[in-house]
């Protein structure tokens, strides 16, 4: 009873979302004018530029060379070494690419999306180990690419290889729900739920939260847990409007979990409005095939004139 009185007061919010939801956008991160070092001593290095060699950053900095006699001080550019495990952060801008890439792989341009992440991730997994590298972000997206393509051929050692040299808690937290998803698409299910489970329980991430949700609720759906499914892909409407790529897949999952439960009107409409508000969306396809499958299914069950 519990459940379906959540469920109930999802449905009521996420009505009066979905309106608000299209008009939303991300905040795009503004870049420091200049690239600094953070060292774990308290000292900041301004850099104008970095490379990797072995466990040493490079870095590209002015250095000043003292005047003799009548020669005066001259300023060159080389480059200084510092350790990795003295580096605190690296301060990153943020690439643009991370807050437009999402909205293309949600249009269905999965295909661009990962042209766009490659020499991003390519760049930054040079400082893959280095506080402040954006390389976790950029492989999150790219395994999310994959995913909605279908190449989990390429996707699959991606998530092995980030389960294996993430350091940040979230991050490993993030990996963690690739590796249960993976869980799911070979049928166990069980165990992929209790990892979801225990990543929601963990972090605070809107991104990994809204990630964990709405593939829980494909492993529930497989179990035919109907009510649990439909309460993890409200999820995403309700509490993750903004993330467009997972709301059309929430959508989809939450039509077949309102089908399961004979809602046939729910069902219909939920479906009806992902074709209608995100008609470039993978998730089309499937959508209009499940809305046959409830046409059928009705018409099974009506009564003979």
């Amino acid at each position: 009873m519990r459940l379906r009185m959540k469920i109930a007061v999802l449905i009521l919010a996420s009505t009066s979302l979905a309106c608000r939801s299209g008009a939303q956008t991300a905040p795009t991160a503004p870049a420091p004018q200049t690239l600094n070092i953070l060292l774990k001593d308290g000292k900041t290095i301004v850099t104008k530029g970095l490379r990797r060699q072995g466990d040493t950053i490079m870095a590209t900095v002015d250095i000043r060379i003292p005047g003799s006699g009548t020669e005066p001080a001259k300023v060159q550019t080389g480059e200084l070494g510092y350790p990795v495990d003295k580096i605190a952060k690296l301060d990153f801008p943020e690439p643009a690419v991370l807050q437009t890439v999402p909205d293309l792989i949600a249009s269905g341009k999965a295909g661009e999306a990962l042209t766009q992440l490659e020499p991003v991730v390519r760049y930054f997994g040079q400082f893959r180990d280095a506080p402040g590298s954006w390389w976790p972000d950029a492989v999150l997206l790219k395994l999310e690419a994959l995913h909605a393509m279908g190449n989990f051929k390429e996707a699959d050692p991606l998530t092995d290889n980030l389960s294996r040299v993430a350091t940040d808690p979230e991050t490993i937290r993030a990996a963690k729900v690739f590796v249960a998803g993976q869980l799911t698409r070979r049928g166990d299910h069980a165990k992929a739920i209790k990892l979801f489970q225990e990543v929601l329980k963990e972090t605070n991430k809107p991104m990994t939260l809204a990630t964990a949700a709405v593939n829980m609720g494909q492993s529930q759906l497989a179990l035919k847990e109907y009510d649990s499914a439909l309460l993890s892909f409200l999820q995403i409407p309700v509490f993750y409007p903004r993330h467009k790529m997972l709301l059309t897949q929430a959508m989809l999952g939450a039509g077949r979990a309102y089908f399961g439960l004979e809602d046939f009107p729910r069902a219909k409409a939920t479906l009806d409005e992902l074709i209608k508000d995100y008609s470039t969306s993978p998730q089309v396809a499937d959508a209009k095939a499940e809305l046959e499958k409830i046409a059928k299914r009705e018409k099974a069950l009506a009564v003979p004139k």
